[in-house]
Parts: structure tokens; C-alpha cells; sequence
């Protein structure tokens, strides 16, 4: 991540929120002079957002959502580093039947330990997610998130 003092500072936990927001309705774009998340949908706080969106195209650039053939290939990484076999079995067997996504996830409500690994895990990929969305597009930040001076440090 390319840091520079005089561009935009992303508001980081709006951006996560963005990325990570499960209502497919709404739109979430950066706004590359502020540093600022503008969300449009059906019932936004701002109406004249869109507009602005609309008005202004080189200056938001839409955030989108996490796929998900990104979040099955996530849990089936995770899945392959779990130590116990038969854990392991478990989640792999619930990536590949019908309804995976619910079915990894209440095999993890039986095993807290393995529940609180897969979610910082997760954390861990969508921070390095948003880190390679600004390197994909060669955008400056004028402060690194918080996550980042701590994994510079490990």
C-alpha cells in the first residue's frame, strides 16, 4: 500500500463495511478525493448521493461485494489448515453439499475455539483484500489502517 501525506485518508471501517455488506441492494463507492464511503440503494440517508455518483464518475469508484467463490475458496483454505481430523471432515463435508456457506458455519457454532480462528482468519483476508484493491488501482492512502502497522511489525 503506497502511503502519501497529501492523499485522502480511507475511512477504513466504513470501507470493510462496504466490501463485507450482505444487502445486495445497496452500492458502495470510494470517494477518491475524501476518503469517504458513499453507499446508494434504496433507502440511502443522502438522496442526492447518486446524483453526485453520477456527476462526478472518475472521482467514486465502486467498492462491490465479496463473491461468493471467494468466501467457499476462504472457508475451504481455512478448513485444510484445522489440526483436527475429524473438525476438518466436518467442514470440508459441509463446503461440498447444498447450502455450504450455512453448513460450515453451524458446524463451527459446536466448536468455539475453531469458530474464533475462522473469524480472525476471515479478518486476515479481507483486510489483505482491501489492501490489494488500492494496489490494483495504484491509489494512494494518506494513512495506513490501523491492522497495517501491526502486520508490518510481525
Amino acid at each position: 500500500m503506497r502511503i502519501t501525506v497529501d492523499a485522502p485518508r480511507p475511512v477504513w471501517d466504513d470501507f470493510e463495511f462496504a466490501l463485507d455488506c450482505a444487502d445486495r441492494e445497496l452500492r458502495s463507492y470510494y470517494d477518491t478525493a475524501t476518503g469517504e464511503v458513499c453507499v446508494t440503494g434504496p433507502f440511502e440517508d443522502d438522496p442526492g448521493e447518486r446524483e453526485r455518483i453520477d456527476a462526478d464518475p472518475a472521482r467514486y469508484l465502486e467498492i462491490g461485494h465479496l463473491d461468493g467463490r471467494t468466501e467457499h475458496e476462504w472457508m475451504a483454505r481455512f478448513s485444510q489448515g484445522v489440526d483436527d481430523e475429524k473438525l476438518r471432515a466436518r467442514l470440508e463435508r459441509a463446503l461440498s453439499g447444498p447450502k455450504p456457506f450455512r453448513r460450515f458455519k453451524d458446524t463451527l457454532l459446536a466448536e468455539p475455539g475453531a469458530r474464533e480462528r475462522w473469524f480472525a482468519f476471515r479478518d486476515g483476508l479481507v483486510k489483505q483484500w482491501i489492501e490489494q484493491w488500492f494496489e490494483a488501482r495504484d491509489l494512494a492512502v494518506g494513512a495506513p489502517p490501523a491492522w497495517w502497522a501491526t502486520k508490518q511489525t510481525d
